[in-house]
């Protein structure tokens, strides 16, 4: 079945590489775009209107082709069903991934901006307050203090924002959660036994 392993492996790596820089990530956007920004390498032809040229889709759609066809020449049998199915797992693959795990994991972040006077570092936990503005954020409040509350340390005399991360298992959190963004909420500070709310 395999006419030539090395154009198999070749092929494969390709297609791997294809599968991974078109997860979406950080959110819907593919990593591929991410790894342009990293490189400082535009991802459009005009980065101020985001038209033109799009640099990082057209990139992995080079790998795209070469990947399947490495592919296709490294097999005897079945060359075309398996090309047309490692195309479909490719570019659809990454998107259906992300959706599984996202209904398994919730994963949210906040920027929170803080401000130390003092002329000394200061450390504290952090915790979002239930109570908001809209009683539909609540869940994405809650979900926020999971599994434990968040350390913070502020350097002296420094405005600092803060990005914090919280992630639980679906099962876990019974309340429906999808994404959504949450401005104007409470926040609690502890620190040496004692509580403010700010």
């Amino acid at each position: 079945m395999i006419r030539e392993r090395s154009l198999l492996i070749k092929g494969l790596t390709f297609l791997l590489a294809v599968f991974i820089l078109n997860i979406p990530f950080p959110n819907s956007t593919p990593l591929s775009h991410s790894v342009f920004s990293f490189l400082g390498l535009p991802i459009y032809g005009d980065e101020e209107t985001m038209t033109g040229i799009q640099y990082a889709s057209n990139a992995w759609g080079i790998i795209l082709l070469l990947g399947l066809f490495a592919l296709y020449k490294s097999l005897n049998r079945h060359r075309l069903k398996l090309t047309i199915l490692a195309a479909f797992i490719v570019i659809s693959g990454p998107g259906h991934m992300v959706e599984a795990m996202q209904k398994t994991v919730l994963t949210g972040t906040c920027d929170l901006s803080f401000k130390n006077h003092s002329s000394k570092p200061v450390t504290f936990e952090v915790a979002l307050d239930e109570r908001s503005y809209f009683k539909e954020d609540t869940p994405f409040l809650l979900m926020m203090n999971k599994p434990r509350l968040h350390t913070v340390t502020l350097e002296p005399k420094t405005y600092q924002t803060v990005e914090i991360t919280s992630s639980v298992k679906a099962a876990d959190f019974p309340s429906k959660i999808s994404m959504s963004e949450v401005n104007g909420f409470y926040v609690n500070i502890y620190q040496n036994g004692k509580k403010r709310y700010l």
